[in-house]
């Protein structure tokens, strides 16, 4: 089948482009209000009635999956002669495919990324791919697709320089990829003059970004100093004569994000390793961990609210040494502590014009991070505050807590004090 079928969706101009496109990897960045996710699920309606297989469309949440595409696009976009079977639970569709085979589209969620691991797909689209981290990408979908030689879409409004960024610069350079940009006045099915109103009312950097699919520094970025231009660099492996350190920020659902860090005779932090995984087991970890450490390890760190995975670690020969916060400091005051400390190390010193920390092009999923983490506004007591106080927002931020609990104890001042260590103490090193 050449041709979309005659029902519901009648494609525009610019989502025929992409349609249209023979490229095995496609990016498309575009503003809102373009139809994209109407345009991804006929896309992936089309393939799976072209071929039957199994074909994926994933969104940053399993949430956003079920009341964007289940709720909204499923069912008025799917002719309902073609369906086999729809499952509910599973957010499953089977389809009649040509020689009475079938083809399956599943809807899933970058949040839950293990539910991702082990199948076959053909096909499949990542929408508001800039919403998702990395790792999804390259350790979990990027492998599956290789061994069944399928095809991806990553779909997406920009968010800052991420890792969506480099996947359009690498579309725009790279055989087998395709890249497209499109804004929110691409769609002529949308009002012209309704857009002009929106504009009106919207910050330019907002309009730039979320309308006009431009890629520019968010505003609210808490590490609004980090520039990969400067602080990337291409590093595999630590130096002679540096002092290494690990640190580590547990979590379960949420990713393990460890790091691997050199500081050199100067003082200078490089980031030259990352580790950025979920639901592993302590022995997993372990292994892990030894597989990516050569060389001797000054101390490994860890949150101490994590005391019973940081015991656990001791059983399999790694000693971590727990983070403590500053007596009566909680632990907003502790973040915003280790927060001020790194973006101090970040900024270009005037003389040397150069920075105190670096991180290796690699460590994807903590470049994403700087290049994500936001600044989210406090609701105001009463209409008469003037000020309005931020916190970080907590997504986002495994490989960023890590670093920076390395960060708040490498810079707290030394307490000298004569000690001796027994086997069972948490140290570091073997």
């Amino acid at each position: 089948m050449s041709t979309f079928i005659e029902h519901e969706y009648k494609p525009h101009k610019k989502q025929l482009e992409v349609h249209k496109s023979a490229a095995r990897f496609v990016v498309l960045n575009t503003g809102r209000r373009f139809g994209k996710s109407i345009m991804a699920y006929n896309h992936v309606l089309k393939k799976a009635l072209e071929k039957p297989g199994r074909y994926w469309i994933v969104s940053p949440t399993y949430r956003q999956a079920k009341d964007i595409y289940w709720r909204e696009i499923v069912a008025k976009y799917t002719p309902k002669e073609l369906i086999k079977r729809m499952n509910d639970t599973e957010l499953l569709i089977e389809l009649k495919a040509p020689g009475g085979q079938t083809s399956y589209i599943e809807l899933k969620g970058a949040d839950n990324p293990d539910r991702l691991r082990g199948a076959r797909i053909d096909g499949l689209v990542l929408d508001e791919a800039a919403f998702m981290k990395p790792f999804v990408w390259h350790e979990i979908l990027e492998p599956i697709l290789a061994e069944s030689g399928g095809w991806a879409f990553f779909i997406s409004t920009p968010k800052g320089f991420n890792w969506f960024y480099d996947m359009a610069e690498t579309a725009k350079r790279v055989r087998g990829w395709e890249y497209f940009h499109f804004t929110c006045y691409d769609n002529p099915y949308f009002p012209a003059k309704e857009l002009d109103r929106i504009k009106e009312e919207t910050p330019e950097d907002t309009w730039a970004q979320e309308y006009m699919a431009e890629f520019t520094k968010n505003a609210g970025l808490v590490f609004n100093e980090f520039d990969t231009a400067i602080h990337v660099i291409d590093i595999e492996s630590p130096k002679e004569g540096w002092v290494n350190y690990r640190s580590i920020d547990f979590g379960q659902t949420n990713p393990t994000a460890v790091l691997w860090i050199g500081v050199d005779i100067n003082g200078n932090i490089f980031v030259y390793d990352e580790l950025y995984r979920t639901n592993l087991y302590t022995s997993e970890l372990a292994h892990l961990i030894n597989a990516k450490s050569t060389g001797y390890f000054t101390a490994t760190y860890g949150d101490s609210a994590a005391a019973q995975s940081i015991k656990d670690l001791s059983e399999h020969g790694l000693y971590v040494i727990p983070t403590t916060k500053t007596k009566g400091a909680s632990r907003e005051d502790y973040v915003k502590a280790g927060i001020e400390k790194l973006k101090g190390l970040l900024k270009v010193n005037e003389n040397t014009g150069k920075p105190k920390i670096f991180v290796a092009r690699h460590c994807q999923n903590l470049i994403d991070e700087f290049l994500s983490y936001e600044w989210v506004t406090l609701k105001k007591e009463n209409e008469g505050d003037v000020n309005k106080p931020e916190k970080p927002k907590k997504v986002n931020d495994h490989a960023l807590d890590a670093l920076r609990q390395f960060i708040y104890e490498y810079t707290k001042p030394m307490k000298y004090e004569q000690k001796t260590y027994q086997p069972n103490d948490s140290i570091t090193g073997y």
